[in-house]
């Protein structure tokens, strides 16, 4: 007796009969392989949605009914739990197209499209390399042939709707998820310091360390101003933060970890920790989400395409106002040349602070040869165009000015200075010892965990009581240590400054120029001194000459100018260069000595260039040759050491055009009259009056017409010069 046959049954029977009448499985298909291809979206999926798989899994009969054999049924199933929306990762679908590129497969199984594929671009992919070697897809619906345009404009259908269905699916997904964000109650990762206690409400960690911590970042960072800084303080006093753990096992686990410059800059700039419930600060970007591309694919967001922020809606550690400021405070760190940038070493006090009275860019600092030796330069000019300094200033003039008037500015203040030192110095040591009393009364907690776990075991049990041995004492040493270290910081920093502390300190305020000139005051201390009160400082050098108008901008209004002598490198560039050489001819038209005028040149206040301190005769000497001045015999006689028309030589060869060597052999030879100096270096001392003057300009010129005519007549030079010779002794016979 034949038993009905179920529904199921009954179906699958007449759709294998209607499969099997199908003029589209030919024998060449059954000569490949019939292919089926298993994919879940999700490990989820997997999991909860047994029945897909397991139907999925039943397509392999489906093939063996189209006529396929079981050893030519391939079943791909390496993509459960991964999604179709591309390629990437999907290992099992590229083994199917390359199967299909091949020409190994006749027929594709799936118990829908949107198994194969959830993208268009690779799904017609598919459908064009099966189009191309008579490959078959099937579903529960029948089979197709990609090659047949109906069967082609209805498998590209099916496709098309896949895709929709996905993009509808993601819409209503994060329609969902922003509304809930919207209104705070989304759940995400919380920055440190910050736990979820129930359904969209976040607290404070409750552990208290934690919260004093990043209360102590947040303290730091206002004092110090930057990141480096705070990064640097914490290492140095050993502070760690508390995380906790956000997935595996010990999730919510509360661990410690040293900080890092990445974990601080994200604390600086979460709003969370502003009260503000913040969703959609950093956003996919899709092309940083290819295949190959380093990173998570996202990028930080301005806070106008933020997509959701809820104000107050959490516990704030700081104001909106600080966190605002916090953020100012990070852009001007950063070295850009809009930026003032952050209090960095070197003695350029002005670095970041100087801007171009003429274009408004910022000086850069370039240092060259000893470090004082610096210059700010406008290089804005030169950067981009190619062209010549716009200005640069030797730096020491201009940071003396400034210093100057930033310690005038202080002064009203030294009481109100050693007062906040004071207050500041006991806050900073009350807030550590606070922190070490807490990593103490964790130490102790932990020991004493770690002893009654160990008197809480079976004492025959040796297996366990040893590992519990060991970690107790693993907690003894670490709370010894803790315990070493706390007593050492107690004796070198203690909790409330003594009296010769306070003195110092007030000692110290109340002479505020001892305290910037002093060795321990650093560079950098002096440049965070002088940005607590000068916003800017405009520079405008007055052309090539010597005066600079510094004009300084306070913080909270107000300007100071000035005007700065720099040095510079020539004497005529000076501003004042025409009065100096108007005094020069006149005074040396007087018949006045060059130390003399030195003297009064230096009485009217002038000065040299290169920043030479006054004038000297050697400079004065100078300036009258290249203004072409020449020495009288009055002036001759006022030299000192020298009696009436007595001359140095050199001041003779400018009289007489001679050349130094003819006026040595005339000396030597007697035919002037000449005497030595008394004193060390006995200089050649030569009389000369008006006469003598002539008489030696005559003789000049008679021995360069002589050896004019010996270089005609005579073919060496030897001959010429004994003729040359032998006419001025006849000459000097004649005229003696």
């Amino acid at each position: 007796m034949s038993q009905t046959p179920e529904p199921n049954s009954r179906w699958a029977s007449r759709r294998v009969e209607t499969v099997l009448r199908s003029e589209k499985v030919a024998a060449r298909h059954h000569d490949r392989l019939a292919v089926v291809y298993v994919r879940q979206s999700t490990m989820q999926q997997v999991l909860d949605h047994q029945e897909s798989t397991r139907l999925q899994y039943g397509l392999a009969q489906r093939a063996q009914a189209l006529g396929w054999v079981p050893e030519r049924v391939l079943v791909i199933d390496d993509d459960l739990g991964k999604s179709g929306t591309s390629t990437a990762a999907r290992l099992g679908f590229q083994r199917l197209v390359s199967e299909v590129s091949l020409d190994h497969v006749g027929i594709i199984l799936g118990i829908e499209m949107s198994r194969l594929a959830r993208s268009n671009t690779d799904w017609h992919q598919l459908l064009e390399l099966c189009a191309l070697f008579h490959t078959l897809i099937a579903d529960l619906d029948g089979v197709y042939d990609p090659a047949q345009y109906n069967d082609r404009l209805l498998l590209g259908l099916k496709g098309t709707m896949s895709e929709a269905e996905l993009h509808i699916l993601k819409q209503r997904m994060h329609a969902g998820r922003l509304s809930k964000a919207r209104r705070g109650a989304l759940t995400f990762a919380l920055p440190i310091g910050y736990v979820w206690r129930g359904p969209g409400e976040v607290s404070f960690d409750p552990d208290e360390q934690v919260q004093t911590i990043v209360r102590l970042i947040f303290e730091k960072f206002a004092e110090l101003g930057t990141l480096g800084s705070v990064l640097r303080y914490l290492a140095q006093h050993d502070i760690r933060l508390g995380v906790r753990v956000r997935e595996g096992p010990g999730k919510g686990t509360l661990v410690w970890r040293r900080p890092n410059r990445m974990t601080l800059q994200n604390l600086l700039k979460h709003p969370l920790y502003a009260g503000a419930y913040v969703y959609g600060r950093r956003q996919a970007d899709p092309r940083r989400q290819r295949p190959g591309h380093p990173g998570t694919g996202r990028v930080v967001q301005e806070a106008a395409n933020w997509l959701a922020f809820v104000p107050d809606h959490c516990p704030a550690y700081i104001s909106w106002e600080q966190y605002e400021a916090n953020l100012v405070r990070l852009a001007a760190n950063r070295a850009r040349a809009e930026a003032m940038g952050a209090v960095r070493d070197g003695p350029a006090l002005l670095a970041g602070l100087l801007v171009c009275a003429h274009c408004g860019a910022r000086f850069i600092v370039h240092y060259q040869g000893a470090p004082s030796h610096h210059t700010y330069e406008c290089a804005r000019g030169r950067g981009n165009y190619g062209e010549a300094l716009c200005q640069h200033v030797p730096g020491v003039c201009v940071d003396r000015f400034v210093t100057e008037q930033v310690l005038v500015a202080l002064t009203p203040a030294a009481l109100e200075v050693s007062l906040a030192a004071t207050e500041r110095l006991e806050q900073e040591r009350t807030a550590l010892a606070h922190l070490w009393q807490q990593r103490r009364e964790r130490a102790a907690y932990e020991t004493a965990r770690a002893a009654r776990q160990y008197h809480a075991v079976d004492p025959e049990h040796r297996l366990v009581a040893r590992s519990l041995e060991h970690a107790w004492e693993e907690t003894l040493a670490a709370q010894q240590h803790l315990e070493e270290e706390y007593h050492r910081f107690v004796r070198q920093q203690p909790r409330l400054l003594t009296a010769e502390e306070r003195s110092a300190i007030q000692q110290l305020a109340a002479d505020i120029p001892a305290l910037w000139a002093a060795s321990t005051t650093t560079a950098a201390d002096r440049k965070e001194i002088i940005r607590q009160v000068v916003e800017q400082v405009v520079v405008a050098v007055q052309g090539r000459s010597e005066r600079v108008q510094v004009c300084i901008h306070w913080i909270g209004g107000g300007t100071t100018e000035g005007t700065v002598i720099r040095p510079i490198a020539h004497l005529a560039d000076l501003s004042y260069y025409p009065q100096v050489c108007a005094r020069v001819r006149t005074l040396t038209a007087e018949n006045i000595a060059a130390s003399r005028i030195a003297t009064h040149l230096n009485a009217a206040g002038y000065r040299p260039a290169r920043g030479g301190a006054v004038f000297g005769a050697p400079s004065i000497r100078l300036l009258q040759h290249c203004l072409g001045l020449r020495l009288g015999r009055g002036h001759a006689q006022r030299r000192d050491g020298l009696a009436a028309d007595e001359w140095w030589p050199a001041d003779l060869l400018r009289a007489v055009p001679l050349s130094r060597s003819t006026l040595h052999t005339w000396v030597r030879r007697g035919w002037v009259q000449a005497r030595r100096e008394v004193g060390p270096l006995q200089r050649w001392i030569i009389w000369a009056d008006a006469a003598e003057l002539e008489r030696l300009r005559r003789h000049h010129q008679r021995s360069q017409s002589v050896e004019a005519r010996q270089r005609w007549t005579t073919p060496t030079g030897t001959a010429s010069t004994q003729a040359t010779t032998s006419v001025i002794e006849h000459s000097e016979e004649r005229t003696g």
